[in-house]
């Protein structure tokens, strides 16, 4: 029973790892990794090849001219020079068409490429040997054999080169997913470490209203619920109109004249035709929030917070201003976690998404008070669309 019992557990492990099996590999049937168009057109950024390459095709062609003059009789050198040569530059060329697309279709091809490159050039040798009338030193059986050699180099090579760029390729193809994937998910966790400040502090005086039985607190809690039911599922997507940022705008602008009553006046001036404009989301929120902290709430007495918006030929400029203090001028203390990290999280979304078509910078205004100023690309389609 103990022999039946190993003898059927190593039958089925030898199943199991002949289903393993890639025939592809086993068989030399060619790469087994099948791209879509989209992901040849991703590749085909990557599959040029560099001039130090080329001049090393070409020296190694030369190299092995003179190894196949090398092997020939005295005679026969220059022949079989001009003969290897031409035959290296036709493998070169082959093996460069299976770097640039390793496919079964084009290995098959390389493959008849092969034979008849390795028929033409023992007939090159051939005509040689007629001409110079030394039919006795390549004969038949050498021909054959020298053919035989060259189909069996060729294949083999070009099958290399196929499976290893294949396998190389995709490979590339999946780190470059992993990436994108990662970065996505940086982009969703940027927008994320923006709104944990403003929660913290919302639900801080949420808490303090209810204990102390303030009435602001039922207003409060309206408001943020309205608040994150209006604008936490647009912080999923990759971009928001700069009317929907400025709707999740307009509803934390609300919690906080509830925080802050009378003390905090607004005004957004916003035109309808630039509503349709993208950007990455929680952009706007983010200065709106830091102009409420350091510009809003440091200030003595009411504050004014304006949203104003100026367009040029192909950029829109979306201004925070308020009249709070303004920068320091040189700061002696770190900024504060909080602040860096949003500002820095929107510049790196920007050029993530716009490169240097977007920029956000800040400055004092004339008159006291910081602008935060956003330059967003506004091209003719966009402003049609709007």
């Amino acid at each position: 029973m103990g022999m039946t019992r190993r003898l059927k557990a190593r039958l089925q492990q030898a199943w199991d790892d002949a289903k393993a099996l890639d025939w592809h590999v086993v068989f030399m049937l060619g790469p087994r990794h099948k791209f879509s168009e989209a992901q040849w057109a991703l590749l085909d950024q990557r599959s040029a090849i560099t001039a130090s390459v080329k001049l090393c095709a070409w020296l190694n062609a030369l190299l092995l001219g003179v190894l196949a003059a090398w092997q020939m009789p005295p005679p026969l050198q220059l022949g079989g020079f001009v003969v290897g040569f031409l035959m290296a530059l036709a493998l070169l060329w082959q093996a460069a068409r299976l770097w640039r697309r390793p496919t079964m279709r084009t290995l098959y091809l390389g493959y008849v490429w092969v034979c008849v490159m390795a028929f033409v050039s023992t007939f090159l040798m051939g005509m040689f040997s007629g001409a110079l009338r030394l039919e006795e030193s390549i004969g038949k059986e050498e021909a054959g054999q020298l053919a035989l050699d060259l189909v069996l180099l060729g294949v083999v090579g070009i099958w290399v080169l196929a499976m290893a760029r294949n396998e190389m390729l995709a490979g590339w193809l999946r780190e470059h997913e992993q990436q994108q994937q990662a970065l996505a998910l940086a982009q969703q966790l940027s927008s994320a470490q923006i709104q944990p400040h403003f929660l913290f502090n919302s639900l801080a005086s949420l808490q303090h209203w209810v204990r102390s039985r303030d009435e602001r607190a039922a207003i409060l809690l309206d408001a943020l619920t309205a608040y994150l039911r209006a604008t936490l599922p647009l912080f999923n997507r990759q971009l928001l109109s700069l009317g929907e940022e400025l709707e999740a705008v307009r509803q934390y602008l609300a919690v906080m004249q509830v925080r802050l009553g009378q003390r905090l006046q607004v005004q957004i001036e916003v035109p309808e035709a630039v509503a349709s404009v993208q950007l990455p989301p929680a952009l706007m929120l983010t200065l709106v929030e830091n102009a409420i902290e350091h510009g809003v709430v440091p200030k003595l007495g009411s504050a004014l917070l304006r949203i104003e918006t100026e367009q040029q030929d192909q950029s829109l400029l979306v201004r925070v201003i308020d009249d709070g203090p303004g920068l320091p001028e040189a700061p002696a203390q770190p900024v504060r976690a909080g602040r860096g990290v949003g500002l820095s999280n929107s510049r790196l979304r920007l050029a993530q998404t716009y490169g240097e078509a977007a920029r956000l910078s800040l400055r004092n205004a004339e008159l006291g008070g910081c602008i935060a100023e956003l330059q967003l690309p506004w091209s003719p389609d966009t402003r049609a669309a709007s």
